[in-house]
């Protein structure tokens, strides 16, 4: 594994660290790298997005031609390292970012592209991703929203569930059935939906943390223009395919690997202040989280190595989403114990201890092994596509 920034990366930090020093101002950094979103917290995160798209630090891996830098994988790490470091807020348009955008260009049309690639870009238009439904989550194959071709429209039924920032999106990448007569997976196809579009409804989910991050989505008879279809009918499965694999390759273990590494330097203190420094049970428990966010270090970096190498990382992704998101429960569990008692306080709690994070990252984390695909299929795609054991 290569351990060291070269070159062009160091080039490339040292230049940003500067960019950062001028334009991120004191009043907009953030008391922690994952704060709760607010009205108020993303009204700044949009104003962020675009100061950092007028420096061309967002899309950086899009072509030069749609305002991108053409980053390798590692400059695109080092980014998202430092704007942790520099306390930075959040991207809230991180969906069409890394997610749609990279899509759009790789399937969509000339005409797709010129409409909806630049206000992705600088976070003028926001966007949602319509895959998980009732029953059809990490089983994304079995989803049952339909979407009938009726003249010059895709006719859409069906409900989404657990997405986020519905409540505020401008479109939603959604997939669909177009094809009932085939297996699963080859009758999806990708379509491009106008969140205003009437059939819609939106209800936010309220979380154990009483936010509501995540939303319903319904479709009753929802009229999609029939040239919104991204690639070809029935391509939604492999398109679909390629969006996931960001969300669980070495830069979310890197995004997560530094919010981890806040929460443990803050729970470290936390153990000092309560008098509980000497004892071995806590001791234990703490190095192994110390050892744990070290390993998700190594597990992204083998992973930036591989991909450097231009190997194709599939299935290898679910090791980095298995570990991390136990890793996070374990953690936030250690910091209930440490807590005692105060760990009954309310999250809004003026006592609470580090303005009820602790409680509210608790609460959140029994999301983290089941979101973005649960432990047991991350489980079951490493013994079998990873290990080659055969299928129970």
């Amino acid at each position: 594994m290569d351990f060291d920034l070269n070159q062009r990366e160091t080039a490339f930090r040292d230049d940003l660290r500067g960019w950062l020093t001028r334009e991120l101002p004191d009043p907009w950094r953030s008391p922690h790298p994952k704060e709760p979103w607010t009205d108020a917290t993303r009204d700044l995160a949009r104003r962020w997005q675009a100061r950092l798209a007028e420096g061309r630090y967002l899309a950086m891996d899009w072509p030069a031609s749609y305002h991108g830098r053409e980053a390798t994988l590692g400059e695109r790490i080092v980014l998202q390292q430092e704007l942790m470091a520099a306390r930075a807020p959040r991207i809230l348009g991180h969906v069409g970012l890394d997610l749609v955008g990279p899509a759009l260009i790789a399937h969509g049309t000339l005409s797709q592209q010129a409409r909806h690639l630049e206000p992705i870009r600088t976070g003028f238009e926001l966007w949602c991703q319509g895959f998980s439904e009732p029953g059809a989550g990490s089983d994304l194959g079995g989803l049952r929203t339909r979407a009938v071709l009726e003249g010059d429209h895709w006719v859409v039924n069906g409900q989404k569930v657990w997405t986020s920032i519905a409540e505020v999106a401008d479109f939603c990448f959604l997939l669909a059935r177009t094809d009932v007569d085939v297996r699963k997976h080859a009758g999806i196809s990708a379509l491009i939906v106008d969140m205003r579009t009437p059939g819609i409804t939106v209800r936010p989910l309220h979380q154990l943390t009483g936010e509501a991050e995540f939303n319903e989505v319904f479709f009753e008879n929802v009229r999609v223009p029939r040239e919104n279809l991204v690639g070809a009918e029935g391509a939604g499965w492999k398109i679909a395919m390629g969006i996931l694999s960001h969300e669980r390759g070495p830069m979310w273990a890197f995004m997560f690997h530094g919010y981890m590494r806040e929460d443990l330097r803050q729970l470290t203190a936390l153990v000092r202040q309560r008098g509980l420094a000497d004892d071995p049970l806590i001791r234990q428990r703490l190095a192994e989280g110390w050892i744990g966010v070290e390993l998700m270090r190594l597990l992204g970096t083998r992973s930036l190595t591989a991909e450097g190498r231009g190997e194709q990382l599939g299935p290898r992704t679910s090791l980095e989403k298995l570990f991390g998101s136990e890793l996070s429960q374990s953690v936030r569990t250690l910091a209930m114990d440490v807590l005692g008692p105060d760990a009954l306080l309310a999250i809004d709690e003026p006592r609470a201890p580090w303005e009820g994070r602790w409680q509210r990252f608790h609460l959140f984390s029994r999301a983290d092994t089941i979101m973005g695909g649960t432990s047991e299929i991350q489980r079951q795609v490493i013994a079998q596509q990873v290990l080659g054991l055969p299928r129970g």
